[in-house]
């Protein structure tokens, strides 16, 4: 991604978008402000329509790592694009105002990313908090990690991603990356059709020129499950479906990553299995979803592309 201006050596982004949630917004600017690494920026940038938020950022007006914006007029691409603008650091670290990054989190990573010359993303596993904040276990365990970290070939993970349609780099708030590195940003994703597959469509937009990810065995950030979120409502789960269809087939036309047909059948035969296994027990459940009929179709090619390849 091309930007207008110098970007400090080093120094990180951290970049908040939030919107009128902010009993987790405080916890999440208090983990980004404990930090042990001090080369750093926080951004918020608030469309929230009431002025809770505006009422909670008193409490940090005393640090000078803090910018506070707000704008309740601003779509949710407008908010996204004032952190283009605004941000110094040649690092990025988004961080969503629900989840929380440990102290430790930046210091690591940044050290990873000097020791590792040819990495282009650093995440770590992801511990998984409820909306209480209490700790209920862990994500990332596909990869095997022997030490403080993994480093993975791109196009290695890429297919680890694709072929089981699962995202061991993790959500926006685990990893960290630099701006020279990101040619489609998270919040564009939409224009390319990704919306409950962003995050995964943007690492692999990072990883698909080469490069190397590092995974660091121990979680280093804090990912909150709770009732509100999109990715656990059942459209959602279809749409998503969809979009790793979309996304695999992609990759595989371009041969970037699943170059081999064995790679792709994989993926296509993990999501029909889903389906006959998990959905269509239950269609009555989901067949008023707004999504159902776009993903029975998706479901449908996927099996014909199976049937006459593999025939």
């Amino acid at each position: 991604m091309a930007r207008k201006k110098e970007l400090i050596p080093w120094f990180v982004s951290i970049l908040i978008p939030t919107f009128e949630r902010p009993e987790y917004l405080e916890k999440c600017l208090e983990s980004a402000l404990n930090q042990n690494y001090s080369n750093y920026e926080i951004i918020v940038a608030d469309a929230s329509r009431n002025e809770d938020t505006q009422i909670l950022m008193h409490k940090f007006r005393g640090s000078d790592k803090l910018t506070y914006l707000h704008d309740p007029a601003a779509t949710k691409v407008e908010t996204f694009q004032i952190f283009e603008e605004i941000a110094k650091g040649e690092f990025i670290q988004w961080l969503m105002d629900d989840d929380m990054i440990l102290p430790n989190k930046l210091n690591y990573m940044i050290r990873c990313f000097k020791q590792e010359k040819r990495v282009k993303l650093v995440t770590s596993r992801r511990g998984v908090i409820d909306e209480d904040g209490n700790y209920v276990g862990q994500m990332g365990t596909e990869l095997i990690i022997d030490g403080l970290y993994g480093v993975y070939k791109g196009r290695e993970i890429g297919n680890v991603i694709l072929e089981d349609f699962k995202n061991p780099i993790g959500e926006v708030s685990a990893a960290l990356f630099r701006w020279r590195d990101l040619k489609n940003h998270y919040f564009r994703a939409n224009s390319r059709g990704y919306r409950m597959i962003a995050d995964v469509a943007m690492w692999l937009d990072i990883l698909e020129g080469g490069g190397e990810c590092a995974v660091f065995k121990d979680p280093l950030s804090l990912y909150r499950r709770h009732p509100g979120q999109v990715s656990m409502k059942r459209d959602s789960i279809l749409r998503s479906r969809i979009e790793w269809f979309m996304l695999g087939t992609d990759y595989y036309l371009k041969r970037i990553f699943l170059t081999q047909w064995k790679e792709y059948a994989h993926l296509l035969s993990k999501i029909v299995a889903e389906y006959e296994r998990d959905i269509l027990p239950f269609v009555h459940v989901y067949e008023d979803e707004p999504h159902f009929g776009a993903y029975t179709v998706a479901i449908n090619e996927m099996k014909e592309i199976l049937e006459h390849r593999g025939g």
